[in-house]
């Protein structure tokens, strides 16, 4: 875990958590996730499967040699030309979280103790429904006081606008705002450039430690 804290930290601030790799480990099901994507964006571009995931791999490496930084699969499939609401459409349709996902004891226990001083919120490329389902499997949707999902803005992270849309529905200077995360440039970086705190994790075992963190 590694912090990027403007102190003093404000304890009536919000923790705004990124979702999948973070509040939760389960390679196979981020691998079927992208897969899946990947497999509609083939139908729709009418190549194969192995031309579209060259075809992504090729635009990755050219934002790289223009010197930009990584984006999310969403934001590549717009700059395709697919319609965002079908984009939200293929997650809606194909991701299941209860299939995936489970209770977690553990997650839930440290939720909470980190909700008796802040709000708790989430950050997400997935669709809302499909977040909802995610948070609901590991039994911790009740706990949860914002979520901020890829069609409650129409672009995903690391755009600035779901970033600037937490701090407007928390009603929370960003100083005062949290992200955690597991990926820094898609995660923390954009959060820093306004103004807000990160908290790189590397998986959600450092989630069950941040109650000794930022409760002490």
């Amino acid at each position: 875990m590694r912090l990027f804290l403007r102190p003093p930290l404000n304890r009536k601030g919000i923790l705004a958590f990124d979702l999948d790799g973070t509040l939760y480990e389960n390679a196979a099901y981020i691998m079927f996730q992208e897969e899946s994507q990947v497999k509609k964006l083939a139908d729709f571009l009418h190549l194969s499967y192995d031309d579209t995931y060259f075809h992504i791999r090729q635009i990755k490496q050219q934002r790289k040699n223009c010197g930009l930084p990584p984006t999310s699969l969403a934001n590549i499939f717009k700059e395709l030309d697919v319609p965002f609401n079908l984009i939200i459409d293929w997650r809606n349709n194909e991701f299941h979280p209860s299939d995936w996902l489970s209770h977690d004891a553990l997650l839930l226990e440290a939720l909470s103790a980190l909700r008796t001083s802040y709000a708790l919120g989430i950050i997400t490329n997935n669709p809302h429904i499909v977040a909802e389902a995610s948070l609901k499997a590991l039994g911790v949707l009740e706990l949860l006081n914002i979520i901020i999902a890829l069609d409650d803005t129409y672009t995903s992270k690391p755009d600035p606008v779901p970033f600037k849309t937490l701090i407007r529905e928390a009603k929370q200077e960003p100083k005062n705002c949290f992200v955690i995360g597991d990926r820094y440039n898609i995660d923390i970086e954009p959060a820093l450039a306004e103004g807000m705190n990160g908290i790189l994790v590397d998986s959600v075992k450092d989630i069950y430690r941040m109650p000794q963190i930022m409760l002490s």
